[in-house]
């Protein structure tokens, strides 16, 4: 017998600092203190269902990998952690190109403001659409004996330096101390391909917050080179 269809509706939307996918932290709970929202579908979400959400401390946020549709799945993936060479099975990773592209990502709730939700720590990309939102539950979901033997630690986050024309236009924005610490928790964790780490003299470019991050890596960490307006 052929199984139904299933239908999945949006029920809301992400707007974070990252408009593409390049820069994006690989996990959420990496980028401390960096806010974004999820704008709830206000015709199809009543407040109603949103009692007793304040609270709870902490989100499971399930959404859909919109920018990875169009590329199908893959049963095998070259996880960044492993280098960009070893290949492990998708379920085995977080990897967005997945049978069904649905992302789940812990995020700290801040404020609740009508339909609309402050987080931080996400990790998701900029109109993310968003599929469900669910309590995170301490008691039940951090095991003491879970482990993940290709992943068995947070990694080791790099220093991040501005060049004094990066940071006298980092100054002249306003909100620059959060706009700063949205750029440090970005890039800190080197947002750089697995397979082009080792060229110390290449420039790379991320955009974060309606600006265009020009940064390279040295052997003293993150070096931020230029901050301008995005076109």
């Amino acid at each position: 017998m052929t199984a139904p269809p299933i239908t999945l509706e949006v029920i809301g939307h992400v707007r974070s600092p990252w408009p593409e996918k390049f820069g994006i932290p690989r996990q959420s709970g990496l980028t401390r203190g960096v806010e974004a929202t999820i704008e709830l579908d206000r015709e199809r979400i009543d407040a109603a269902a949103l009692r007793g959400l304040e609270g709870v401390s902490h989100i499971w946020v399930l959404s859909w990998f919109h920018q990875s549709v169009a590329q199908g799945w893959r049963p095998t993936v070259r996880p960044p952690r492993l280098g960009g060479a070893a290949r492990l099975g998708v379920f085995a990773t977080r990897a967005p190109h997945r049978p069904n592209p649905i992302g789940l990502s812990l995020v700290r709730l801040i404020a609740i403001e009508d339909r609309t939700l402050r987080v931080a720590d996400a990790d998701l990309l900029d109109n993310t659409p968003v599929l469900d939102i669910k309590p995170h539950l301490p008691w039940a979901e951090q095991p003491a004996d879970a482990r993940c033997d290709w992943a068995p630690s947070q990694p080791e986050p790099l220093p991040v330096r501005f060049d004094p024309g990066a940071a006298d236009a980092l100054e002249r924005h306003l909100g620059h101390e959060q706009l700063r610490r949205t750029i440090v928790e970005t890039l800190r964790w080197d947002p750089r391909p697995a397979h082009q780490r080792g060229d110390l003299e290449r420039e790379f470019g991320v955009a974060i917050a309606g600006l265009e991050i020009q940064f390279c890596v040295d052997q003293a960490g993150i070096r931020v080179r230029s901050i301008s307006a995005r076109q």
